[in-house]
């Protein structure tokens, strides 16, 4: 026992000159661990892809009607499980994506183009991608900057051009 107290001077003698050092020490050790714990973070998020697709813009006409022009933009949502896996197969097929699109946007109704939203179109072309692509990750359609444009401004003509053409000379 008189050993232990023997070596307890020693012990907070030793503690009074090193206990700063031991706190920087410790405090160092916890700074190091926040920052490596906020970059691993940083990184996750920038690898995580967006759950939206970029299908590309579009111009058509309607079949029976060729008096207006539509331009759209679309983007695919895709379920957050399947967004790799899914992000992957659009690309691999996009020449298909892009010829599906364009056949359905070409024969859509009147009356879901006239819809400000668009919901029935919306449906109507996430239905036909899933089934002739063949894929069930499709979340739903994102349609964005929607134009209905007369044919002459569509074309780039004006209005003088128009009536030159209209009658002929």
């Amino acid at each position: 026992m008189l050993w232990y107290i023997d070596n307890l001077g020693t012990v907070v003698d030793f503690i009074r000159r090193f206990w700063i050092f031991g706190l920087i020490i410790v405090m160092v050790a916890l700074h190091a661990l926040i920052i490596v714990t906020v970059r691993k973070e940083l990184v996750k998020i920038k690898t995580e892809e967006s759950q939206a697709f970029d299908l590309g813009e579009f111009r058509f006409q309607r079949v029976d009607d060729k008096s207006t022009v539509y331009q759209v933009h679309l983007y695919a949502l895709l379920e957050p499980s399947q967004s790799l896996r899914g992000r992957k197969e659009l690309q691999k097929n996009i020449a298909t994506l892009n010829e599906v699109v364009g056949q359905q946007l070409r024969l859509a109704e009147k009356n879901w183009l006239a819809d400000p939203i668009q919901t029935d179109l919306k449906h109507h072309l996430k239905q036909e991608i899933s089934k002739s692509m063949n894929i069930d990750f499709l979340e739903q359609l994102l349609v964005t900057e929607w134009l209905e444009l007369p044919v002459g401004i569509a074309t780039g003509t004006t209005l003088s051009q128009n009536q030159s053409l209209a009658s002929g000379s």
